[in-house]
């Protein structure tokens, strides 16, 4: 079975075609085999971190799958198809983890990255530096959520609500919030309703971003809620324990809602 025919009989049919092509390969290497939908083993031994993506978790460690990770994981593995594949590099090459950090294009020159957007497999983070193509991958994003595909299909992916933020919680989150203050320092922090804030950068390509009106507007952010701890929270009670670091204008939003 070709690959648009197995996943349309799954609801997710693959857009005619993939790009966000940055330039030429940096590498050409052999797949060993697909991890989970944004990370690969080469045959080399060394990981690869998609560039731009988060895909949903698969289960582990007493942790059921996040909705739609098998199926990102198929995916992958049937759109790279066991060929050789193309790297190309941004800015950062590792991560804090060692892993290599690349865009992925298969054997046809095709992007991993936009396909797996474009299917509703992945939701687009924009990390700095390595942003070079994510203007390109959102519009990807976008034509997934217009069309309801994968996670943006209605009830699939949870939307946590700043306001219902408790121990425990944490992790890669799509959540939504109203803005109640904004503070500076060497960072902008829009102080949500409830105990979370996002972090936005001053520096680099932020400068629209930092400075838009931000007060008492309902938002959506994704990226990774991070939990300061209640020894945080007692030490400086004036902050709020849960962040989301934004790197990009491409993370945050007016909320639809």
């Amino acid at each position: 079975m070709v690959l648009g025919a197995f996943f349309c009989a799954l609801g997710l049919c693959l857009p005619a075609a993939a790009d966000c092509v940055l330039g030429p390969a940096d590498e050409i290497v052999a797949l060993e085999r697909v991890q989970d939908g944004d990370t690969l083993l080469l045959k080399d031994g060394r990981s690869v971190r998609l560039i731009g993506v988060n895909a949903p978790e698969l289960a582990r460690n007493g942790h059921a799958a996040e909705p739609l990770a098998e199926e990102a994981l198929e995916f992958a593995q049937r759109f790279l198809g066991g060929h050789g594949l193309e790297l190309v590099y941004d800015r950062d090459r590792r991560d804090r983890y060692g892993r290599v950090l690349a865009h992925v294009y298969n054997y046809r020159g095709e992007s991993l990255e936009a396909a797996l957007l474009a299917a509703g497999l992945a939701f687009h983070v924009a990390i700095a530096p390595n942003l070079a193509l994510a203007e390109c991958l959102s519009e990807r994003q976008t034509e997934a959520r217009r069309a309801g595909r994968g996670i943006w299909a209605p009830g699939v992916w949870p939307i946590l609500n700043a306001g219902e933020v408790r121990p425990g919680d944490g992790g890669f989150v799509l959540l939504r919030g109203r803005v109640r203050e904004v503070d500076r320092n060497r960072f902008v922090w829009l102080e949500l309703d409830g105990p979370v804030a996002v972090r936005l950068r001053r520096e680099g390509e932020n400068g629209q971003l930092v400075r838009r009106d931000w007060q008492d507007k309902q938002i959506e952010v994704k990226g990774w809620l991070v939990d300061r701890g209640a020894k945080y929270i007692s030490r400086f009670p004036q902050n709020k324990r849960w962040f989301i670091a934004v790197d990009s204008e491409f993370t945050i939003e007016f909320s639809r809602e």
